[in-house]
This record gives C-alpha cells, structure tokens and sequence, in this order.
C-alpha cells in the first residue's frame, strides 16, 4: 500500500530531543557519591589558643626558651619552640619530631607545667605543625599555643 502524498511540502527530518533523563541520574549518582564520600574523611579537631593576645606575633622572636625572649610579653616560664620543615628547634636545639615526647614529658614534670607557644618558623608546612600538636597533646602538655614564627 502507497503511502498518499503529503500535503505541505516534504517532511523534516525530526531532530531528536534532548532528554533530561540521564542528566538526572547522573547528577544524583554524583550527589549520592560525594555524600559518602565526605562522610568518610576523617577530621581531627586541634584546640589551640591565641597566645599572648596575640601580641606574640608582633615580637617576632626566634625558637628559645624563657619570657625574656619575648619581651616579657608571655608568662614567666613559657617555652618557645620554632617548627621547621621536620624539626622542631627548643633552647637552640634541633630535633626532630620523633623527640617530641621526650621535650613534652620533660616539661611535665616541671611543676607547674609551663606552657609551650609553637611558632611557625619559614619554610613549616602545616602538616609539620599538625604532627607537633598531635605528639604534644599525647604526650599530656595541655597549654599549647601558636603563634607566628621569626626569621630563624
């Protein structure tokens, strides 16, 4: 059977339409995914405090011990340790973070414990900082603070 002629010309060709179908799945597959993927990074709090009223961070002082250091700005006591790349440098001396503990329990059995202010000396990453809360913190010293580095 012949089809009958079309009235109006020839037939265009149909463009097909764009369906928005997959675009939603997928944007919902996406969604599920970053949902449980954010729900499984781990995120570790680090308490700090401002140390000093943040006038620390105006002396600029290098990594060493005392309040003298700082201008008489920090309780008597305190101790100034500069974070390196990998190291962490206390009265003068470098060490590297395997030590932490032993510089902390030193300290602990001061009585009372003095607090201990980190600053971020050039060239710290913030990992490098991270790993000397971290080890501070189990190692029991409770007053830790940060502040800004010296030129080391």
């Amino acid at each position: 059977m012949a089809r009958p002629p079309l009235l109006g010309g020839p037939r265009r060709a149909r463009r097909p339409r764009f369906a928005l179908t997959a675009l939603a799945d997928t944007m919902f597959q996406l969604l599920i995914f970053f949902m449980l993927s954010s729900g499984l990074t781990p995120y570790a709090l680090l308490p700090l405090a401002q140390a000093a009223g943040n006038r620390l961070a105006e002396t600029r002082v290098p990594g060493g011990e005392g309040a003298e250091a700082a201008g008489a700005v920090l309780p008597a006591g305190t101790r100034l340790w500069q974070i390196g790349p990998g190291s962490l440098t206390a009265g003068g001396q470098r060490f590297g973070f395997d030590e932490i503990g032993t510089l902390a329990r030193a300290l602990a059995t001061r009585d009372p414990v003095p607090p201990v202010v980190l600053l971020a000396g050039p060239g710290a990453r913030v990992q490098d900082l991270t790993t000397a809360l971290d080890r501070l913190r189990a190692a029991g010293l409770t007053e830790v603070r940060l502040g800004l580095g010296g030129e080391g």
